[in-house]
């Protein structure tokens, strides 16, 4: 295996990895032995919730549940497999395995932190429900302070429009194409700032400023209805459970980060920042300096020693002028703080190395030797032992010869069909009547398209004076059928299409094909390769299963599905 292509399989094995972040543990169950290694619950469930899957029933849920172990059992026999041929030892391997093990340490500081924080009781599950009980209408005038939000309630109070007053002073992008209205919504949609105060209000009552972290919102309760689409508290559990641990990992999240900020102050070297300014003004002219962004600097006009020089510092880093400047390209110049203000510096070079200062926590807290780290790095590793023995230690079976080739291409001739297409010039148009009319006074293609060129409703049409060009049927299928229906150098149509209404001019036909041997035959042979590969691993896999001692318990897996997001009916599958 090439250096490359292993540092790609360990990237997306890594990636796969990683979604698994915020798992809680699932208990230490065994739900499969495979010889002497033992996939437990938490190993299972890790793959499973990271799948997302929708499922009709329990026994949807159990059957794919089992389909996942079965794949698991799989990588596993591929894993001991190259135990076995020593791929564990590959230092390519061991490289890149090091070059990733700071994301897991990120994912268990995630873990400790955050998810495992995150818990929620029946209380609040019961209490969210409850809320769900009706759904409000309100709109709002968002402004930057709460001077301009006072101003504004006065004149509310004073009898000027709402809606008016929204549409000129609010922040709220919206705004301007809805005059506030946020329309109807349920407990749970907006900020909790905002939504404690809207569902406590009545009809036509506004309420004093409020802050929230956008602003501060003027809030104006339009209505309150019945909510009807609200379920059975049973059947919403999952879901809620769901909503409210997100909530509160969002928050957990943001008060460390914060508290993060506060322990790893960042200091900006002033110093360093005033040479920057000073040598911007040595090198260009007062007019041109206008026309520089105010928070760059061109990395060119510093030699070695001024790449250099310490921008920032915090407990346990630093950060350069060159490593700064090189970071800060993925920021737009607009939004990039100026070298004299150093609070935005400083809040800059916080976000741009948040990750190095967490991992650092993350060591200082010593969760390079946490339980959970471990076992996500030698998981991390082992995946990518199993996709190397699968694909480059497992016999391969002989390529196909040139006979086995032309006779899948003889007898799978419906795969290499060129398809039937048409060339039409159209309008579209959304009044039928309009169109009909149209057709009766188009006489020549040339008229047809200046008529396009000015009618024509379909999106980026109109410069091409209505072309569609060949199309297929899979493309366009009531344009297609008509159109081949239709003589060349004729008008076809009203059709509805899009909802719209299409007349088209047939320029020209061309009938379904069979592609040429030589063409295809490239993608015959990677097609036949890969199915005798997977023949090939298949067999392997049997063999392997039959040798190894494998047992599967199906009680606990059936323990891992939750019965409450099912019906009495779903779930007696599983009794």
């Amino acid at each position: 295996m090439s250096l490359k292509r292993l540092v790609a399989v360990c990237i997306a094995i890594g990636s796969m990895v990683l979604m698994v972040i915020g798992c809680g543990s699932s208990g230490t169950k065994t739900v499969a032995d495979v010889g002497d290694y033992e996939i437990t619950t938490q190993e299972f469930s890790d793959f499973f919730q990271s799948a997302a899957y929708p499922f009709a029933s329990a026994q949807n849920e159990f059957d794919k549940s089992r389909e996942v172990l079965d794949s698991m059992i799989v990588n596993r026999l591929l894993v001991q497999a190259a135990y076995e041929k020593n791929i564990d030892k590959l230092e390519e391997l061991n490289r890149v395995v090091l070059a990733n093990k700071d994301k897991f340490l990120l994912d268990v500081l995630y873990m400790k932190h955050i998810a495992d924080k995150a818990v929620v009781t029946d209380a609040e599950l019961k209490d969210f429900y409850d809320k769900l009980a009706y759904k409000v209408r309100a709109s709002h005038i968002l402004v930057k302070d709460l001077d301009t939000a006072q101003a504004l309630l006065e004149r509310i109070q004073a009898g000027e429009n709402f809606e008016k007053l929204a549409y000129d002073y609010s922040i709220d992008p919206s705004a301007k194409r809805n005059k506030g209205d946020l329309g109807y919504f349920l407990w749970g949609a907006l900020v909790d700032e905002f939504q404690q105060v809207a569902f406590a209000m009545e009809p036509g009552e506004v309420s004093p400023p409020v802050e929230s972290s956008f602003g501060y919102h003027i809030i104006k309760l339009v209505d309150r209805l019945p909510n009807d689409q609200r379920g059975e508290f049973e059947s919403m559990k999952s879901d809620l459970k769901r909503q409210i641990s997100g909530k509160k990992r969002l928050k957990l999240m943001q008060d460390y980060f914060a508290g993060i900020a506060e322990k790893y102050t960042i200091t900006i070297d002033t110093t360093t920042c005033s040479y920057l300014l000073r040598k911007r003004e040595f090198l260009y002219p007062p007019q041109l300096m206008e026309t520089l962004p105010k928070g760059d600097f061109d990395v060119d006009q510093l030699d070695r020693n001024e790449r250099e020089l310490v921008l920032a510092t915090w407990d346990g880093g630093q950060i350069t002028i060159i490593e700064y400047l090189q970071k800060a390209k993925q920021i737009p110049n607009e939004l990039k703080p100026r070298f004299d203000n150093h609070d935005s510096l400083a809040i800059t070079i916080f976000e741009l190395k948040k990750l190095e200062i967490l991992t650092y926590e993350a060591l200082r807290e010593g969760l390079d030797k946490d339980p959970e780290y471990v076992r996500k790095v030698r998981l991390f590793k082992e995946l990518s032992m199993a996709d190397i023995m699968r694909n480059d230690s497992l016999p391969k079976p002989l390529p196909p010869d040139d006979g086995m080739l032309r006779q899948y291409y003889d007898e799978h001739t419906n795969e290499y069909m060129n398809p039937a297409k048409v060339h039409v010039y159209e309008i579209l148009l959304s009044d039928e009547l309009k169109a009909k009319q149209l057709k009766k006074e188009l006489f020549s293609l040339n008229v047809f398209k200046e008529k396009a060129t000015d009618l024509t409703e379909r999106p980026g049409k109109r410069v091409l004076r209505g072309n569609l060009d060949y199309i297929e049927r899979k493309y366009f299928p009531e344009i297609f059928d008509l159109a081949r229906k239709t003589p060349v150098g004729k008008i076809g149509g009203p059709v509805v299409t899009m909802g719209k209404y299409s007349i088209f001019w047939v320029v020209d036909k061309v009938d379904e094909e069979l592609k040429d041997y030589l063409d295809v035959k490239r993608e015959i042979q990677s097609k036949l390769n890969s199915e005798q590969r997977n023949v090939a691993f298949q067999e392997w896999v049997k063999q392997r299963w039959a040798d190894t001692d494998v047992d599967i318990y199906e009680d606990v897996l059936w323990s891992l599905v939750d019965m409450d997001k099912y019906s009495a009916t779903d779930t007696a599958a599983g009794k």
